[in-house]
């Protein structure tokens, strides 16, 4: 795949394996993928297919049991293979940022949430004074719906419930701006109202900043709603790829027709005998 002035991250051939009792496995076969400049794209697979595996390559993580056995990626222009830890974290740390499934295990668990958004918005922010930096970490809290921001500043993570920590991890990576947000089932976990907010939310900041967005999710419904382009993932490889309403209405591979035939429609009528007992027609008694 050639890289295209409107591309931000691309992903050439791309083939990852891991060890597993002394054997590599692909996990990721010649994948070609690339998130374009102020969009926001979709990808979507079952569990187990490789997503969360491709969200970590594209944030240039390595580690010991995992290789890239072929292909490249690359951000803006750099081949994050020829970069060296230190300037990995720099550009995680600004240009690209991460919502994991597990925003939880993100958060420091012995700093108080005041901390964490203090060390991450100097290192944006060097100028921000103290009741500044105070006041952002209340403003982006809000922003994600979390209740009693002034509160949670005081607070350790330990002291909110999976669903907070998910929405803090998010406000997290958001105060850094980064031209790149991979979201890894970032709604995994929420109540609808918050879901909603948090989707409305993305909306506002793509619109507002131009930034790019890789929202990973094996939800259809929630990828329809917010995403440009969507991306289907099947037992490591990209099997389809279009436009969002493309790829929903006129499906072309057999995967991708399954999972659209598997998103619940409201107009469908009900299975009368997966209803609960107390929804169910009774029974008509004749004589």
């Amino acid at each position: 795949m050639t890289a295209a002035a409107h591309d931000l991250m691309t992903v050439a051939s791309l083939t990852v394996d891991y060890r597993q009792q002394g054997q590599w496995h692909s996990v990721i076969r010649d994948l070609s993928l690339a998130v374009r400049r102020g969009e926001i794209l979709g990808l979507a697979g079952e569990s187990g297919c490789g997503k969360s595996t491709l969200a970590s390559v594209l944030l240039g993580e390595r580690r010991g049991e995992r290789r890239l056995r072929a292909g490249s990626v690359q951000f803006d222009g750099i081949d994050l293979s020829t970069l060296r830890a230190r300037e990995l974290r720099r550009l995680r740390g600004v240009r690209l940022a991460l919502v994991p499934q597990n925003g939880g295990a993100s958060l420091t668990p012995t700093l108080r949430i005041g901390s964490l958004f203090a060390e991450t918005l100097r290192a944006h922010r060097p100028h921000m004074n103290k009741a500044e930096l105070a006041a952002e970490a209340r403003r982006q809290l809000s922003q994600v719906g979390l209740p009693d921001p002034t509160g949670a500043l005081a607070r350790f993570p330990h002291q909110f419930s999976g669903g907070q920590q998910q929405r803090i991890a998010l406000a997290l990576a958001l105060c850094r701006m980064p031209d790149l947000l991979i979201l890894d089932e970032p709604t995994t976990g929420q109540d609808a109202m918050t879901r909603r907010g948090i989707i409305d939310l993305l909306i506002r900041l793509r619109l507002s900043s131009r930034m790019s967005m890789l929202y990973v999710s094996h939800d259809l419904a929630t990828l329809s709603e917010i995403c440009d382009r969507i991306a289907i993932m099947h037992a490591g490889e990209i099997v389809e790829i279009g436009q969002m309403e493309d790829v929903l209405l006129r499906p072309r591979h057999p995967y991708t027709r399954a999972l659209v035939a598997s998103i619940p429609r409201l107009e469908a009528p009900p299975d009368p005998a997966l209803l609960p007992a107390s929804r169910r027609t009774p029974e008509r008694i004749t004589a």
